[in-house]
């Protein structure tokens, strides 16, 4: 049932639209600019009741299958998130960049009531579809945003609680959407600010994960400004070529690290430090600490070799184009593809700290490397 009757809430659109009210927040004109474009642009109706459209069973299979790299970097966090705003009665989404729902996280016994709401898997979230909404506004403008209530355009979702926040890949693409929605939460809008600083961060880790997975051909740096956090939660992660070139960067190496928005740039253009030194470092063992070109602001770090062997011999300096693209790997058997995947997905886990994944995988050091 709607929040508010759908006569009030159509009548509030409308006053939103036409400047006679604005909705609460930081995000009122981004509200504003998606109740017009729902109302003018999508002809759709403010006061309708019915959920969203679901895929079926083979429709969401194949955007599953299409988005199984996002998957694989996303399962964990999100029942990590899920765990920590569970007992606020949340649950966690995770969307393709199209807004279709891929996977989620809900209590077993609240299960039917969430997918009464149409928080449920191949649920479709676009404004041209659902109007504004908490994934909608994230595909738009690529920020994060919490949707209150009767911030919803359609009166249908009047009753949830949305906090969303994009997931970007290797090259800042969007990639998908994290929320966490609730069906019944608080009336005080301030009071989701916490659960949207917790779902921001959440993505950010996603996206780690899958830059991690997506550079398995290069040697990646993993640092952080404090050497006391370089082991347990590296912030800043920069992809680089056999000549020693970064190629990719996430997004707090791009706040961090001048330079990095446009790539491949040597590390020499970088740090104070030469390639052969970083490419030479040992796994899990070198903590390397240098400098910032320009400001001298210190960084420390480890460094991830490639998972696939990847020759160093000489090779003309790439352009940026062909820098992103990927190295050709050798075909693998199953059984070797498998196994390949077990120990990235350990590694991945223990941000690759060697001695952790391996205590993971049951097996030692030593016969990991």
């Amino acid at each position: 049932m709607p929040y508010v009757s759908q006569t009030r809430h159509i009548d509030r659109v409308r006053n939103v639209i036409e400047g006679r009210m604005s909705s609460p927040g930081a995000d009122a004109s981004r509200l504003a600019s998606s109740y017009r474009r729902s109302l003018e642009q999508y002809h759709l109706d403010p006061g309708a009741t019915i959920g969203p459209r679901i895929l079926t069973v083979p429709e969401l299979r194949d955007v599953q299958q299409r988005e199984e790299t996002v998957l694989r970097a996303s399962g964990e966090c999100l029942s990590r998130l899920h765990e920590t705003v569970r007992e606020a009665d949340y649950c966690v989404m995770l969307t393709d960049a199209e807004g279709v729902t891929i996977d989620y996280r809900v209590d077993r016994d609240r299960r039917h009531e969430f997918k009464r709401a149409g928080l449920y898997p191949g649920s479709c979230w676009s404004e041209r579809e659902e109007g504004t909404c908490g994934v909608a506004s994230v595909l738009l403008d690529a920020e994060a945003i919490t949707v209150h209530k009767t911030d919803h355009f359609r009166a249908a979702f009047t009753t949830l609680t949305c906090s969303a926040s994009p997931i970007f890949g290797v090259r800042g693409e969007l990639i998908g959407v994290l929320d966490a929605s609730a069906v019944r939460s608080p009336e005080e809008r301030e009071i989701q600010r916490l659960v949207n600083h917790i779902v921001r961060q959440s993505a950010l880790l996603i996206e780690d994960g899958f830059f991690l997975n997506a550079t398995t051909h290069c040697w990646v740096l993993l640092a952080h400004r404090s050497r006391h956090y370089v082991e347990a939660q590296p912030e800043i992660l920069i992809a680089f070529d056999a000549r020693g070139y970064a190629i990719a960067a996430n997004r707090r190496a791009k706040e961090c690290v001048p330079g990095l928005n446009q790539l491949p740039r040597h590390v020499s253009e970088l740090f104070d430090i030469r390639a052969e030194r970083l490419l030479d470092a040992r796994p899990g063992r070198d903590l390397i600490s240098f400098r910032l070109i320009g400001s001298g602001s210190p960084l420390h770090a480890r460094v991830r070799p490639p998972v696939v062997r990847v020759s160093r011999s000489p090779t003309p300096t790439p352009t940026p184009r062909e820098a992103t693209k990927p190295v050709t790997q050798p075909a693998l058997s199953e059984s070797e593809t498998l196994e390949r995947t077990r120990i990235l997905a350990a590694m991945t886990h223990a941000k690759w700290r060697p001695v952790i994944a391996a205590q993971a995988l049951g097996i030692s050091r030593a016969t990991l490397y």
